[in-house]
């Protein structure tokens, strides 16, 4: 029988099935990749990096994407250069700090890039994650607020026993006042501010028994935005304009949100008990333990940090080392040589340095590793104090504090990259989270 050159009805199912396939699978690529950003950005990856991830995933996929990421949200402009057409998803997902789930997600996605897992497997397996339950119940969250409170007082503040008893009070009240904003949306907008206001109405109450200003500070110390003005500045670095400018801006806001909520819990006091106490909040009154103590509640504290960034407890030794090396420089650079300028900039180099070497013989996420330790070097309070400052009349002061605070960002930013190029000269190949 002579061939007429038209398909027969098999060829023609085959074709179809092919075809349906290739759809399906392309769509699934799409779904894994819109999953991947939003994980990437609800659980706190860097955005200068999450960008970069994207792009290496999407290339690994062969999908044709552009992603740009700005603070609370992701635009993927998936494109097709066969039939001329593009599709934009706009994803819009709250900033936030959960190490844990991070962590699996990047260890998901290490699978994913060296061919262990494909994707018709790993999109399950997100999904697993994304949905999986808090790993630290509400009861332990709101402990660990005052834990936190605790520790820092006697570490970074120059509390005594007093004190951070006080602010161990203080930080379970912030702790219970969170748990409500995470409960009720409404009083979401309200959370900051009520809770500095009541922090400064009750530790001016209390201040004949410690130290108003390392006693108001260690209790806010989860609100003070040292973190976000230290993530802005380095995304400015790295030529993410408008996601570093967002964040500075808002970490100077907060700042002032905090400084004022202060100030006007301390005027209500003030207005009620018939003496005055202090508004300025200075740690130069307050009579702090020898330094040597610090090396028993650092520890403490670490541990207390890496509860409210959700890192797994399998990861609390490793995280203390790798924060215990790179504080133990910062305390010999700046209490034994005096070196305040070059402090920061070498704890960050030694903090960057030794994550990025953990992770590359370990395989952890060294973002996460580094994360609780790095919050010990930002200067967080130094911005509320100096705005504080602005907002007694303490014009020079002021200035001079929020300058220091932008520097110290800057110092952070030069060791972390610094230490990120002295160990993947040419970038790492299949994964970008690595520093902040």
């Amino acid at each position: 029988m002579p061939e007429t050159g038209i398909p027969d009805q098999s060829t023609k199912l085959v074709e179809q099935k092919n075809i349906v396939h290739a759809i399906d699978l392309l769509l699934l690529h799409q779904r894994f990749l819109i999953l991947l950003s939003k994980a990437l950005m609800v659980y706190g990856s860097p955005l200068h990096y999450l960008e970069d991830n994207l792009g290496r995933i999407a290339r690994l996929l062969d999908l044709e994407v552009t992603v740009s990421a700005i603070p609370g949200l992701i635009l993927l402009s998936f494109e097709d250069s066969v039939t001329h057409t593009s599709e934009t998803k706009v994803i819009r997902c709250a900033n936030g700090w959960d190490m844990h789930r991070l962590d699996e997600t990047n260890q998901l996605l290490r699978r994913v890039v060296y061919g262990k897992i494909d994707i018709p497997m790993a999109v399950p397996l997100l999904e697993e994650i994304m949905t999986a339950k808090p790993i630290y119940a509400w009861y332990w969250q709101i402990l660990n607020w005052g834990v936190i409170s605790w520790t820092l007082c006697l570490v970074c503040f120059d509390g005594s026993w007093k004190d951070s008893g006080i602010s161990l009070a203080l930080g379970l009240m912030a702790g219970c006042l969170n748990l409500a904003a995470q409960k009720f949306s409404g009083y979401t907008n309200f959370f900051e501010v009520s809770v500095s206001i009541l922090t400064g109405l009750f530790g001016a109450a209390l201040s004949q028994w410690g130290c108003f200003g390392a006693t108001s500070l260690s209790a806010t110390v989860v609100l003070l935005p040292g973190l976000v003005m230290t993530t802005g500045v380095i995304e400015l670095s790295s030529r993410h304009m408008i996601a570093g400018t967002v964040r500075i801006f808002y970490a100077l806001l907060l700042a002032f949100i905090i400084a004022y909520g202060l100030l006007i819990g301390v005027q209500i006091h003030n207005q009620m008990a018939g003496h005055q106490v202090d508004t300025l909040l200075d740690l130069m009154q307050c009579r702090g333990l020898s330094k040597w103590t610090w090396f028993g509640s650092f520890p403490l504290g670490i541990i207390s940090i890496s509860v409210l960034v959700n890192i797994h407890w399998r990861h609390w030794i490793s995280v203390t080392i790798v924060a215990g090396v790179s504080y133990g420089v910062f305390w010999l650079f700046k209490f034994h040589l005096l070196l305040d300028d070059l402090a920061p900039v070498v704890a960050s180099f030694v903090l960057g340095l030794v994550a990025n070497i953990w992770s590359k013989f370990t395989g952890q996420t060294a973002y996460m590793i580094l994360l609780p330790g790095e919050m010990f070097l930002v200067p967080g309070s130094v911005g509320v104090r100096g705005f504080s400052s602005l907002l007694s009349k303490d014009g020079a002061q002021g200035a001079q504090l929020a300058m220091q605070m932008i520097t110290t960002c800057l110092s952070i930013m030069i060791g972390l990259f610094a230490s990120t190029f002295l160990v993947y000269p040419r970038g790492k190949r299949h994964s970008a989270i690595l520093t902040v």
